[in-house]
């Protein structure tokens, strides 16, 4: 059998019941080789730190965001009118474990533990059938998917400081520790927002006019196109309100405490490092941009870029390359196309979705010219990769501390029986103990 397939541990947690986990979901902070210092629940773990393994970990990153085959697309590309209705939002038909606008998925995962820090990046990666797992071989695709699709970028976690205004107080003592994996979401803002921009400024009967709030509401490289009738007037659209994709990091981390339940670890979603911070702690590249006191994340070289410059010419050609996934040789509404589209006929579908008009595309490269030129980041009032303040961490819990303070109702059996089930020892910690005194002796 395989690593997942025959793994009694994770065949539990694949079938572990969904309310439970929801009603039975908890922050459970005390790990293994943790401390509270003082107050009424003081207590210091007696058992050193013990590393989340490779099944797990993979286990929680493909729960929070992996790939779980096709989205189904189910909309109206025309109306029988002919005029354009949702027209081709859609960015990608694979889907992922968490919802998102357009199918954009445009947030990937960073987690980082002992070993390191690493990026897991699966925008570009593509789902084979409409349901990536049916069979219980499936799952095997998990630890692929884990070991392929991850990028080291530090050889240790993030360097930051341990304290106040960088962290809050009361997280400080469990939070990154020894032992534990931390994930943390990092928001990619331009994919989804210029095909936002290409979806509003297309409205079949008149686009929106995109007007700059912050200044004074002036056309924000509009004004030729509704001259031109490609835009209405009287549709006034600001700036400010952006097409940001915030709520997607926290389906990612519920998805992972959940998993956390089914499996029998502790850990909890909580406010992380200052991102500021964290930015300058990861090897993001941080540019400097006219009026803002902090630097813009704008990618990991080679790893997580924006659409945007540095990683572009300009503005245009990164319109461009947004297009191009959509329409380009490789494109998912191209019919010939290396990609699967979730409809019986796929020429019929390619065929009946409408393209963007070259007017189109030279518009919304004027809009986010314009916005480049005048605020030195894209898109605006947001980073350009945008660093979750709070991510959710991973661990192995002592159950002495919660057997001493509030019984044993604050755990599940499968919380009882992990260790157990997946490092089989009731306490595992025993034998890491002696091989590091039998270590230490030779």
């Amino acid at each position: 059998m395989g690593e997942i397939a025959g793994n009694e541990a994770a065949r539990r947690a694949w079938n572990y019941p969904l309310f439970d986990a929801i009603f039975n979901r908890r922050s459970r902070r005390m790990s293994l080789g943790a401390e509270i210092p003082a107050g009424p629940t003081k207590y210091r773990s007696d058992k050193p730190p013990l590393p989340l393994d490779e099944i797990e970990e993979a286990m929680l990153i493909e729960a929070g965001t992996g790939i779980s085959g096709m989205n189904l697309s189910d909309l109206p590309y025309v109306y029988p009118d002919g005029k354009s209705a949702s027209g081709n939002t859609m960015l990608q038909f694979t889907g992922r474990t968490w919802s998102s606008p357009c199918g954009s998925h445009s947030t990937e995962l960073i987690y980082f533990n002992d070993a390191g820090s690493y990026v897991v990046g699966l925008k570009d990666c593509r789902a084979g059938r409409l349901r990536q797992y049916e069979t219980e071989g499936d799952r095997e695709y998990i630890v692929r998917s884990y070991r392929e699709n991850r990028t080291k970028v530090l050889d240790h976690r993030p360097e930051h400081p341990r304290s106040y205004p960088a962290m809050l107080s009361f997280n400080l003592w469990d939070s990154n520790i020894e032992g534990s994996t931390v994930f943390l979401p990092v928001i990619n803002n331009t994919w989804q927002y210029i095909n936002g921009l290409l979806l509003v400024c297309g409205w079949a009967d008149g686009g929106a006019f995109l007007v700059d709030d912050l200044n004074g509401n002036r056309p924000a490289g509009t004004e030729r196109w509704v001259k031109e009738g490609l835009l209405d007037a009287n549709r006034p659209l600001p700036l400010s309100g952006g097409f940001g994709q915030e709520v997607e990091p926290a389906f990612i981390v519920h998805n992972i405490v959940l998993a956390e339940q089914a499996m029998g670890l502790g850990g909890w979603i909580h406010a992380g490092v200052n991102p500021i911070v964290l930015a300058q702690s990861l090897p993001f590249r941080l540019v400097e941009t006219p009026g803002s006191p902090f630097p813009n994340p704008v990618g990991i070289d080679g790893v997580l870029e924006g659409y945007c410059p540095p990683y572009y010419k300009d503005m245009g050609a990164a319109v461009d390359a947004v297009v191009e996934a959509k329409f380009g040789a490789d494109g998912i509404y191209t019919m010939d196309a290396n990609r699967e589209a979730p409809f019986l006929d796929r020429n019929e579908f390619v065929a009946g979705v409408p393209r963007y008009s070259d007017k189109l595309v030279q518009c919304v490269k004027d809009v986010c010219t314009y916005i480049y030129e005048t605020y030195g980041r894209f898109p605006p009032g947001l980073p350009t990769m945008g660093i979750s303040p709070y991510w959710c961490q991973a661990h192995h819990l002592d159950l002495d501390f919660y057997d001493r303070f509030y019984g044993q109702a604050a755990y599940t059996q499968t919380q009882a029986e992990h260790y157990q089930l997946w490092h089989g020892a009731a306490r595992p910690w025993e034998a890491q103990r002696q091989g590091a005194v039998a270590g230490a002796q030779r």
